[in-house]
């Protein structure tokens, strides 16, 4: 028996401008709570050390050696807003958590429907081609205007891949 999954099943979202509205209100809110976050560039983000689920244990072994050791605790250090820091990074997470699950449904939704829309562009468009190859009236004109979205989209020819020769 075939099974078919969320990709062949097709949606069909009716959004109300009402629904769309009230969406954007709270979502102008939530970002109106969210002042004390920051951007940052390409470059600033590669610049910075991270802190990921890798470093996690590391991160809770050197809270207690500090907590434990204050004494080998460089003066430079503020533990008060290192222990801000650390607890607010777990609140961002938990944030970060709910937030991204609503941004993932949302882009999984828009993915789909750009698919749903983009088949049957599709089939337009090469009924249209199909339509100018038999001189229909305005067609070609039709083709020339949608074209350019596959510029450079020919057929590829299939190459076969060089094989390494392993050097002396």
């Amino acid at each position: 028996m075939a099974t078919t999954s969320s990709t062949d099943t097709p949606i069909a979202v009716n959004l109300t401008a009402a629904q769309k509205a009230a969406i954007l209100a709270k979502a102008a809110e939530l970002a109106a709570l969210l002042t004390w976050t920051i951007g940052l560039s390409a470059e600033e983000r590669r610049a910075l050390s991270k802190l990921g689920d890798k470093s996690v244990a590391f991160d809770q072994k050197n809270a207690a050696y500090m907590a434990s050791r204050p004494d080998l605790v460089p003066g430079y250090v503020d533990m008060s807003v290192l222990a801000l820091n650390r607890q607010a990074r777990v609140d961002v997470g938990d944030i970060m958590r709910v937030v991204g699950d609503i941004y993932q449904r949302l882009n999984d939704t828009d993915m789909k429907l750009g698919s749903q829309v983009i088949k049957p562009e599709r089939a337009f468009y090469n009924s249209v081609q199909e339509a100018a190859k038999h001189g229909v009236n305005g067609a070609q004109a039709i083709v020339d205007d949608l074209k350019p979205r596959f510029a450079g989209q020919g057929k590829r020819s299939k190459t076969p891949a060089k094989v390494a020769t392993p050097k002396p």
